[in-house]
């Protein structure tokens, strides 16, 4: 399949080409940007583009089978940029997308939603909210199918420590992400939906009960070993755990990852290996 991957130079974006390269897929690149001639954007097609006033999608789009739409400015973003930013990239960017889908006869489209979306009237939730409308509304007037993928947080993490707490209280692994992106785009059905690209549950409520009168023993029972890494590392576990809204899809993919396979990992490391670990990704501004 040829898709167009908007947005290719974004977190998402230099995650997902050697995923899509690998599973067979000729890849488009478009951003505002050109892109830096090293890995993974060498010897791909480049388009450059504009997607918040459409110039140069069309082009890109040419030939397509499906197209990956990625840009948007996210909750990080949200005291650098203004309303009229978020609505520019994330509703104006999407709507001049599915034009340019329109003109190329694409039927497929993955579209980069968020756990935001639950914000209905916050900058940011609300224009993923009229993202996904878009979606609906191209696959009822134009027979566009698409799958709207909703990650929860995976911003850079300041080091492999407060990743791990952030799996405890709403984060996501970026694999996780990534993966869910995979099989959205290599869904084969005619179903249109969305996808929470969450955490894996590791507990349920009843586990969790009275967790903030003593969460090391409460962890514990859940997590057995989990006490003595909390304490040698000085994780902060005092706030009751988030249980995410993991669930069956069309897909078939569901979240591998969570707190508890973060501690199999910090358990397996030399403790000043993993006070050492960064994240390996950044967000850079790219549309």
């Amino acid at each position: 399949m040829k898709i167009l991957l908007t947005g290719a130079n974004s977190n998402v974006g230099r995650g997902m080409i050697p995923r899509l390269l690998a599973a067979g897929h000729t890849l488009v690149l478009s951003d505002i940007n050109k892109l830096p001639e090293k890995e993974p954007f060498t010897g791909l097609e480049f388009v450059q583009a504009d997607v918040q006033i459409g110039v140069g999608l069309e082009r890109a789009a040419l030939g397509c089978d499906a197209i990956l739409h990625l840009p948007a400015w996210h909750g990080i973003h949200w005291n650098a940029k203004t309303e009229a930013d978020f609505w520019r990239l994330n509703v104006d960017g999407t709507f001049w997308m599915f034009q340019a889908a329109q003109s190329a006869g694409i039927k497929k489209v993955v579209f980069l939603s968020s756990q935001a979306w639950h914000g209905h009237y916050d900058k940011y939730g609300f224009t993923k909210r009229i993202g996904e409308e878009l979606c609906a509304y191209n696959q009822q007037r134009h027979g566009i199918q698409y799958v709207a993928v909703r990650p929860a947080d995976f911003t850079p993490y300041r080091d492999y420590l407060h990743f791990g707490s952030r799996m405890l209280y709403g984060g996501v692994d970026r694999e996780d992400v990534l993966d869910c992106i995979e099989a959205s785009v290599a869904y084969t059905g005619t179903e249109s939906f969305f996808v929470n690209a969450v955490k894996a549950n590791a507990f349920t409520d009843e586990q969790t009960t009275g967790w903030e009168a003593d969460p090391l023993t409460t962890c514990e029972a859940i997590f057995p070993g989990s006490k003595a890494l909390i304490e040698k590392y000085g994780l902060d576990v005092t706030r009751h755990p988030h249980q995410s809204n993991a669930e069956e899809s069309p897909l078939g993919w569901m979240p591998k990852r969570h707190f508890g396979t973060f501690l199999e990992r910090l358990a397996a490391l030399d403790e000043t290996e993993a006070r050492a670990l960064r994240c390996p990704y950044t967000i850079p501004h790219s549309f």
